[in-house]
């Protein structure tokens, strides 16, 4: 893992308001909460600069398949957005990799908090996850939500369900039978890939001029098979489906934290406004 990557997954690790809900929503939420992150380190006289909602934008459009054969004409698989999200983090890695030793353990420690505290969250699957309670992560979950422990049990929870949305539909045989006719579609058009998330890690790890060329070809020959076979609407039925039942079972869950999300809105519209005015940094 490059220092980059590692660097992106130690601030990911708490970055949790891209959960379940409207787009528009969760992008306020995000952002309001890194300017709350970013105020909480300047006052311990360290720097960090706003990470993004998602590194893998195409994943969270796509999760299953690209089924938009216009989208892959233009993007391929994301290719020109994912390095551009990587350059956001260029600074904070610049920055973090020139502190001193004591002063990049003291940068996690107020990112991420120390043990002296710890919210848990109970997981659906099984199991418990938990994050330090004072650190500026932490802070920003209070400070914007009202209570950080009833948002990390709620952020994790709904994001343990969306996981397992995706490996329910993944699982179904139906889902297993048409992602069978792409893969064979594909071959005819020649590509070899057994599934489409195989594919787009197999055309992004390739270099050179003609990559990004090459992941619009693949791209638009995995959208259009998806169509062709009817493993775009099998996907989309299918998460569907799950998506419904997983609200049947967990009420009370999805509707705490839309209940959060909610309340927390005004104070994230005013932050995200006041910033835009120049009033916060």
């Amino acid at each position: 893992m490059s220092m980059s990557r590692a660097f992106c997954v130690l601030l990911g690790a708490a970055a949790l308001s891209g959960c379940a809900g409207a787009p528009v929503e969760t992008d306020v939420l995000h952002r309001a909460e890194q300017i709350l992150i970013g105020s909480c380190m300047a006052r311990q006289n360290l720097k960090y600069w706003p990470q993004p909602k998602s590194w893998t934008p195409d994943m969270d459009l796509f999760p299953y398949v690209v089924d938009d054969v216009e989208w892959a004409r233009e993007n391929g698989y994301g290719r020109t957005r994912r390095q551009e999200l990587g350059k956001t983090a260029a600074p904070s890695e610049k920055y973090f990799r020139a502190l001193p030793e004591d002063r990049r353990r003291a940068w996690l420690t107020t990112f991420h908090g120390d043990r002296a505290a710890a919210l848990e969250a109970e997981l659906p699957i099984g199991g418990t996850v938990g994050h330090s309670a004072n650190g500026c992560a932490a802070q920003a979950w209070q400070e914007l939500y009202g209570d950080k422990g009833r948002w990390f049990k709620a952020s994790r929870v709904i994001q343990t369900l969306g996981n397992m949305r995706i490996g329910q539909t993944q699982a179904d045989p139906a889902y297993r039978a048409a992602l069978k006719r792409w893969s064979e579609c594909m071959s005819r058009t020649g590509f070899s890939a057994a599934t489409p998330l195989a594919l787009r890690k197999q055309l992004l790890a390739q270099q050179g001029a003609d990559a990004e060329s090459n992941d619009k070809k693949a791209a638009t020959a995995e959208a259009r098979c998806a169509m062709e076979t009817g493993l775009s609407k099998t996907a989309r039925d299918l998460d569907a489906a799950n998506a419904e039942a997983l609200k049947k079972r967990y009420p009370e869950e999805f509707e705490n934290a839309a209940r959060l999300r909610e309340s927390a809105l005004p104070k994230a519209r005013a932050l995200v406004s006041e910033q835009k005015k120049g009033n916060l940094t």
